[in-house]
């Protein structure tokens, strides 16, 4: 039987190949030799990820010296031909028009169910090992994985998905245009919400919109560093940048308009538009908590808060990006990347919506 299936292989004659083997295991089933030339009629008739399976369950569980060299043989030919078609398909992705624009790539979380395949779609995709797969691929929300030119970025995240893996994709371009105004009081709030915002370039306005227009919120909170004392060693003390305090940060996506409206607890104007409270000498803190109770009555329920995370993961990467002007005036003490990072959260809500 052995010498009539690998007759067929030899021509190209896989009907023949497929009854012979039929044949074969209904006499023999546990056969390692049949196993062997079933996995060849897989590599042969490109389905090379079965194919890929059924040599790996040969190399665990074969007792034979000369089948386990066969199949790593061919673990290695599906493994070349995976490079060139991966090359082939980065090649030909990079050739679209505006494949060559600067854009950003995050990896989401998968279902629970598919997270064991997410991690080694991942594996594979990136050449990396199981284990460095698992820590890249986040339990939650996402996180931005990589920068690159938007032919690879948007192969990388097709690939992704196929693999179970939930990607987001922005152009940095798109992300620069997107127009976000910084509200800075509500002036209304019934029966159409009005609000007083500025644009990027520090011009006041006034926008009006129906809460239906509302198609996202995204709520974040960037942490305020300030400078402490602190004991070191031996007693010493040692200035150190700690974080004290966050700033709440909503966006409204209004994808109708292509715009965001961008609100702050720092920098809401709680002296001026509608009344908060019947109490003005309220703290900010609860005067935002209670504005936050108006609007989530109001407004789809947000994203979950998955921010620092994301942020974290995008800290590394905004210095090789162009400059993001994410308008938000906080006063800080120092510069910090965590405003442009929330703005690229937001960004790719926004864009993959």
């Amino acid at each position: 039987m052995e010498a009539q299936v690998a007759a067929a292989l030899e021509v190209g004659d896989y009907q023949q190949v497929t009854r012979l083997l039929k044949q074969w295991q209904s006499s023999d089933p546990t056969n390692p030799t049949l196993r062997l030339y079933a996995a060849l009629l897989q590599e042969q008739t490109n389905r090379l990820e079965a194919a890929e399976k059924s040599y790996l369950k040969l190399l665990k569980h074969s007792p034979s010296g000369k089948i386990m060299s066969q199949a790593r043989a061919g673990l290695g030919r599906i493994q070349q031909r995976q490079k060139v078609q991966k090359a082939e398909a980065l090649a030909q992705a990079k050739r679209v028009t505006g494949g060559d624009e600067l854009a950003i790539l995050a990896v989401a979380a998968p279902a629970p169910a598919e997270r064991s395949q997410a991690i080694a779609g991942l594996a594979q995709i990136f050449n990396l090992d199981l284990y460095t797969a698992q820590l890249k691929l986040p339990p939650s929300g996402f996180r931005l994985y990589r920068i690159g030119p938007w032919g690879e970025v948007s192969y990388y995240a097709k690939t992704l998905k196929q693999a179970h893996t939930p990607a987001l994709t922005a152009k940095v371009s798109d992300i620069k245009a997107l127009q976000t105004f910084q509200i800075c009081y509500f002036k209304a709030f019934t029966p159409q919400p009005t609000v007083v915002c500025k644009n990027a370039a520090g011009q006041l306005g006034t926008i009006g919109f129906d809460w239906a227009e509302v198609s996202q919120r995204v709520d974040g909170q960037l942490p305020i560093f300030e400078q402490v004392v602190d004991l070191g060693p031996w007693g010493k003390t040692v200035h150190k940048e700690k974080v004290q305090d966050y700033a709440q940060v909503v966006d409204f996506h209004l994808a109708g308009r292509q715009i965001v409206l961008r609100a702050c607890d720092r920098l809401y104007q709680y002296q001026k538009g509608i009344a908060l409270s019947e109490h003005n000498e309220l703290n900010s803190r609860i005067q935002w908590n209670q504005l936050l109770a108006q609007i989530d009555s109001s407004t789809p329920a947000p994203h979950p808060n998955d921010f620092t995370r994301f942020g974290e993961s995008a800290l590394e990467f905004i210095s090789l990006l162009p400059p993001i002007y994410s308008n938000l005036d906080i006063d800080r003490r120092a510069p910090s990347h965590w405003d442009q990072a929330f703005h690229l959260y937001s960004s790719l809500f926004y864009f993959n919506r």
